[in-house]
């Protein structure tokens, strides 16, 4: 019997976060569920490169390290490889689609796109931090983002939208009647779920009477919400001394001018593997972007299995958490905003049935119910 040949055209496998997580959540339920496939993933590294780990066949593609040039390098080796290969199922993600525009589908072959957010919505809402001189020099990467994102929409089989907002976003950016699918991210709840919070801090060396917050994601410029998260926890430390930030995964040159803080505890990289431990430790979960597709996001997800009260920013549209009811949504990142958050953890009714009703919600967003519906629509 012919095994099913899939390629996943993703993010760099070594990457431990967003659409790399997403992708090998897939590929580990693929792998559990069906024996007869064959799996491939390209993805752009900075070496040309063929290897085979654990079950899979990557392909790195090494492209000119320029910004948003590299995209578009990628994309025409991919096509090139596609154009070549014999895949039975496509599978691609965010920005690295591009290569549609040209290729002839096979007879039978399938191919799927995840969109996992709007590259120019994202370049959009971060163009209007400058002022209007930045904002007009910035504004060819619209463009670029326009058209680099535009093909797949005509030529995939289906489309998956991991979020509603998604979905409108691009329903209005490119006036499509086409039919797209939303398809919320699941969790792996047997990995992340509440456990004892003092033998969890005990093991990571924290004290056991502090108040934490937790912020996981990049720093830099084109930052998730970093910035916020310190003042919103500057605010926070001038009411509560026992108050500690807990920053992980953040680049320590682009954001080290932020982080001279006495409240903040700054993990530059952990093991993936350990990350269930801090979300258990902690007390908060930020989540204060200006811009996410996701809703939830990988990490909000996680956050909420793991039992932290969160805490979202009212522009990262975190569309299964309602104010008030399984979390907090704030707009201002000011004083008046961190004594909303204190006066929530102090009042031990109301955090308990916003952490109970957050469990609740994310339950229904199962590593394994996610699985079998997105695997539903990419065979049928």
């Amino acid at each position: 019997m012919k095994k099913t040949e899939i390629c996943f055209i993703s993010s760099n496998p070594n990457f431990d976060g967003g659409v790399t997580l997403f992708t090998k959540n897939l590929i580990n339920y693929l792998q559990s569920s069906n024996k007869d496939i064959i799996f491939t993933w390209i993805y752009l590294g900075r070496e040309d490169k063929n290897y085979t780990e654990k079950g899979v066949n990557y392909i790195q593609i090494k492209t000119p390290n320029i910004f948003f040039l590299e995209d578009f390098a990628f994309n025409r080796k991919v096509y090139n490889i596609l154009k070549n290969k014999k895949f039975d199922i496509i599978n691609s993600h965010a920005i690295w689609g591009y290569w549609m525009k040209n290729y002839v589908k096979r007879e039978k072959q399938r191919i799927i796109h995840t969109y996992h957010g709007s590259t120019y919505y994202f370049l959009d809402n971060s163009r209007k931090r400058f002022g209007i001189i930045k904002r007009i020099i910035l504004f060819p990467l619209l463009i670029f983002a326009y058209y680099l994102e535009k093909p797949p929409i005509k030529k995939a089989d289906k489309i998956i939208c991991v979020s509603a907002k998604v979905k409108k976003q691009f329903e209005e950016l490119y006036k499509s009647k086409r039919e797209m699918n939303v398809l919320r991210t699941g969790v792996d709840l047997n990995n992340f779920k509440i456990k004892n919070k003092e033998l969890t801090r005990k093991s990571l060396n924290l004290e056991k009477d502090k108040n934490y917050g937790l912020y996981i994601g990049r720093g830099g410029f084109w930052t998730k919400g970093l910035d916020r998260a310190i003042s919103l926890s500057e605010e926070i430390y001038k009411k509560n001394k026992n108050y500690r930030l807990i920053i992980i995964g953040s680049d320590y040159k682009k954001v080290k001018h932020l982080l001279e803080k006495e409240f903040i505890i700054f993990l530059e990289k952990i093991p993936r593997d350990k990350i269930p431990n801090y979300y258990c430790a902690s007390d908060l979960f930020f989540c204060l972007s200006r811009y996410e597709g996701g809703a939830p996001t990988l990490v909000v997800s996680e956050a909420m299995a793991s039992g932290c009260l969160l805490v979202c920013s009212n522009d990262s549209e975190q569309e299964i958490i309602t104010n008030g009811k399984n979390g907090l949504i704030i707009n201002n990142f000011d004083e008046k905003d961190a004594e909303k958050i204190i006066s929530t953890m102090n009042n031990q009714k109301l955090k308990k049935k916003l952490i109970s009703n957050s469990i609740k919600t994310i339950k229904e967003l199962s590593l394994e119910k996610w699985g079998k519906e997105y695997v539903k629509e990419m065979l049928k």
